[in-house]
């Protein structure tokens, strides 16, 4: 590394490590509102913080001021926004909330204990309190507004003072957290900052580091140095020869470190004398700039501010390179915001990278990298890296269609016991293995309620079809129609008012139907009853608005859920496809926007077979009657996205109050391109614990990043060489097997998890569920197995065998029509004390039942499974 000029002496320094994906998706707009609220507080920045940001649920009657020291509105705005961050962070860590006690205040021995202080986000210095909880119990402060600290003179040290803690939230092993009084103040023998420029808390975090007898971990001086990128670039390409982007710089008033030395190679400063009448001059150097050689192939420019005021935030904005005067444009709007020492970068723009895989061309060019350390010294003065810990109820239920026309609506009536706890022994629903007749669902057919002892329930039916035959099951049934699924706010409203009309007093509302997931929120909305907001059911619903909500989550808390979304582009018409074959790289995806079943979804190498496929789907697939069941309620929309490699899983959670209770990994084996049909599964995963911890981390913080808070979703992703990435989320429990593949391995009924977090409480879940056994599945498809269904594998045959308890059989369609756009008919699945057990047995039943065979290959498709 290049030597760097002398730093101010501290004895900590904590920074982070950042992947930054340099891509179009990562745009941020322009707008003065926009970046202060980027800013942030502790960047010194001004108003209000931003309104519900975080999701989950806690306490918010704690005891946040801090006597004798009262915050103004605004500031008391930011000591809540800050609380709310540490709640939500802890809630995804799966630590338990923080314990107010403030109410006993702290006595303690003063001037005796060792005080770690930390003034700034929780989110950004979260391992570190974690794991100073561990070191040092009770000792770790975390601090959330300057207004818990105060200064005074340092008895016999002129102009030095002592920094003394009044309140903080305290670490303890565990990760347990309180809220403390410290009387009489607790006096901080060590002091860490987050540290800013300009009016907000970042420059009283600077005066209260300022002058102090204890160690600090920061100052003003050193922030100015580290967090300038500018300068950074500039001194590690003048003296350690690092390769940085080309890059041209308008300053103003620049520090003195950039006056000084030779300039770089690719790196133009221009010296600004003031910020307004500077069009001609930027005109001229934007120009020469996006025309140079040092620009090499880059076909586009960022346009970004940079100072320490900023701390590397992404507020930037892309342009093609020929866009000269767009680029000139935010060029001179960005220099109204500069101050001091501060910069405005145009820069080039690197593809992403490519990582390697087996058989595929070398990689491209490698991410952006920015990494730092979180650095102690000992009393040695010795650097020490430290380990970073990265009454009634009554459920109103949206069941599947049997039918083009049919939508269902069950309301389940159970007692409680004495205690108010539900009573357990009511909700035994017994579910036998052969399906309602005519019902086909996400689950393979959802069972009748049977057992010798009848649950105490009411059912209340909605439905479509007047002659349902569930009619004449239920206590209570209403003949509404809401197929047209585009029509939910409406039909929410009027199924509101028949639920009033007929007395009926519901506890909860659920679906496990994906066209009726919306309306399902819409409904709980109008009833005031628990449930995600209607507009992260949205959000979840339209997959393009899924990845590109997410592409913009970029934290806090970390790590954000944007490391997981992928690349893609809403195709609405003909002209959306041209615009998106050279937004997303190719090959890609093309899929229905509300699709399901993987119908119509198709692997695209370029841009006439993404013309040729979307024309297909607009043709053949525009109403529901054309393929009933797969979502065209919602339309036939389109969307194209980046095709990622990797092996595919699905993880089934259930949330509560923004809490992960318990996930299931399930994998899939491998699909037959350029369809995306499912092939084979297997549960538990074969993964090892920590790549099953990636995937079960990713699915959750997606869940929340789209404001999934209640409810059992299930979550499509991809394990790649860059960690988990998204393929979509389903708002509902799994489909097709995975239900009763989950209850006979490990003994969760995800319907009832659903249906009690639908009335508001809280599942009895093993927080580490262990797999009974192992199982293995393959589809049927009667494009490929119409002999086989008809004669040696019939459903009777398959039901026998199920009955046997030689295999479990899942039967998902009830005709055996072969078609262009076909979903699976049935799942097969054997059980086994080990996955190669498991594996065996299915390979060698579906040889014998002719399942098997050249144009579908198990065993190549339960080749992952090992």
């Amino acid at each position: 590394m290049c030597p760097l000029p002398a730093l101010p002496k501290t004895h900590f320094c904590p920074s982070q490590l950042s992947l930054d994906p340099l891509g179009p998706e990562w745009d941020c707009p322009l707008g003065s509102k926009d970046l202060e609220e980027e800013e942030g507080a502790w960047g010194g920045g001004s108003g209000r913080p931003p309104p519900g940001c975080f999701s989950g649920s806690w306490r918010h009657d704690v005891g946040l001021d801090c006597k004798g020291s009262l915050e103004e509105a605004e500031a008391r705005a930011w000591t809540v926004y800050y609380y709310s961050l540490l709640q939500s962070c802890l809630q995804q860590a799966g630590l338990p909330e923080t314990q107010d006690r403030s109410q006993v205040p702290r006595t303690g021995c003063p001037g005796a204990e060792v005080t770690l202080c930390i003034l700034g986000s929780p989110s950004t210095f979260l391992s570190v309190l974690l794991e100073g909880g561990v070191q040092s119990p009770g000792n770790m402060l975390l601090c959330l507004s300057p207004a818990w600290l105060m200064k005074v003179p340092a008895p016999g040290q002129p102009g030095q003072s002592v920094l003394l803690v009044s309140k903080a939230v305290s670490f303890y092993p565990g990760g347990l957290t309180f809220l403390d009084d410290f009387v009489p103040p607790r006096r901080a023998t060590y002091f860490l900052a987050g540290l800013g420029l300009g009016p907000g808390r970042g420059r009283e975090a600077a005066e209260l580091a300022r002058d102090l007898t204890c160690p600090t971990g920061a100052s003003a001086e050193l922030a100015r140095l580290l967090e300038d990128r500018l300068l950074t670039r500039r001194l590690l390409a003048q003296q350690g020869g690092v390769a940085v982007p080309a890059t041209l710089a308008f300053t103003y008033k620049p520090p003195a470190l950039l006056r000084v030395g030779d300039a770089s190679p690719g790196l133009r400063l221009v010296e600004l004398s003031g910020k307004e009448g500077q069009e001609t001059l930027v005109k001229e150097e934007v120009g020469t700039f996006l025309r140079s050689k040092a620009l090499g192939d880059a076909l586009q420019v960022a346009v970004k501010l940079s100072g320490w005021r900023w701390r590397g935030r992404q507020a930037l904005r892309l342009y093609p390179r020929v866009e000269l005067g767009t680029v000139v444009d935010t060029v001179l709007a960005l220099l109204e915001k500069l101050e001091e020492e501060e910069s405005v970068l145009v820069e080039a723009v690197c593809p992403p990278a490519r990582l390697p895989f087996p058989g595929s061309p070398p990689p491209g060019p490698a991410l952006a990298v920015r990494i730092c350390a979180v650095v102690c010294r000992t009393q040695g003065d010795r650097p020490l890296l430290s380990k970073v810990s990265v009454a009634r109820v009554q459920v109103l239920t949206l069941l599947p269609r049997p039918s083009p026309a049919l939508m269902s609506l069950w309301a389940v009536r159970t007692g409680l016991c004495g205690t108010g706890a539900p009573c357990h022994s009511r909700w035994r629903w017994h579910w036998p293995g052969a399906a309602w007749p005519g019902v086909r669902g996400p689950c393979g057919g959802h069972r009748a309620l049977r057992g010798k002892k009848k649950p105490a329930q009411k059912l209340h039916l909605v439905e479509s079809d007047p002659n349902h035959f569930a009619s004449q099951l239920v206590q209570t049934f209403i003949h509404f129609d809401v197929t047209e699924h585009r029509r939910d706010e409406e039909n929410a409203r009027l199924l509101a008012e028949l639920v009033r009309a007929r007395g009926l007093q519901l506890d909860g509302c659920f679906s496990y139907w994906d066209d009726c997931l919306v309306l399902t929120a819409l409904l709980c909305q109008e009833l005031g009853l628990p449930c995600s907001p209607p507009t992260a059911m949205r959000l979840a619903k339209q997959k393009s608005r899924t990845q590109l909500h997410l592409l913009r989550c970029q934290g806090p808390p970390w790590p954000a859920p944007s490391l997981h979304a992928v690349p893609c582009c809403p195709l609405g018409c003909e002209a959306d496809v041209d615009r998106a074959v050279h937004q997303v790289p190719l090959p890609g995806v093309m899929k229905l926007e509300f699709g399901a079943g993987a119908v119509g979804v198709r692997l695209v190498e370029d841009a006439p077979q993404c013309h040729e496929h979307f024309s297909r789907i607009t043709r053949d697939l525009q109403g529901e009657a054309d393929h009933p069941g797969i979502g065209l309620g919602w339309g036939n929309a389109m969307l194209l996205m980046e095709f990622i490699e990797g092996t595919e899983h699905d993880v089934d959670l259930v949330v509560f109050g923004g809490r992960l209770l318990a996930a299931f990994v399930s994998d899939n084996g491998p699909t037959r391109l350029p369809g995306f049909t499912e092939t084979a599964a297997c549960m538990p995963t074969g993964l090892g614990p920590e790549q099953e911890a990636q995937l079960v981390q990713a699915a959750f913080r997606c869940c929340l990043g789209c404001g999934l808070l209640d409810g059992v979703f299930n979550v499509e992703l991809k394990l790649t060489g860059a960690g988990p990435k998204l393929i979509e989320i389903n708002p509902r429990m799994g489909g097709f097997y995975l239900r009763d593949w989950i209850l006979e391995l490990y003994g969760v009924d995800l319907l009832l998890a659903a249906a009690m977090v639908a009335c508001g409480l809280r599942p009895a879940l093993p927080t580490h569920p262990r797999a009974r056994g192992h199982l293995v599945g393959v589809m049927c498809l009667v494009s490929q197995h119409l002999q086989a269904l008809s004669s040696t594998a019939s459903r009777e045959t398959l039901q026998a065998l199920h009955e046997q308890g030689l295999l479990r059989f899942n039967l998902l369609e009830e005709v055996l029509v072969p078609g262009e756009y076909e979903e699976p008919y049935c799942s097969v699945a054997c059980a086994g004390p080990s996955l190669a057990e498991a594996r065996l047995r299915l390979l060698g039943l579906c040889q014998g039942l002719g399942i098997d065979g050249p144009h579908y290959p198990v065993a190549h498709f339960l080749s992952h499974f090992k």
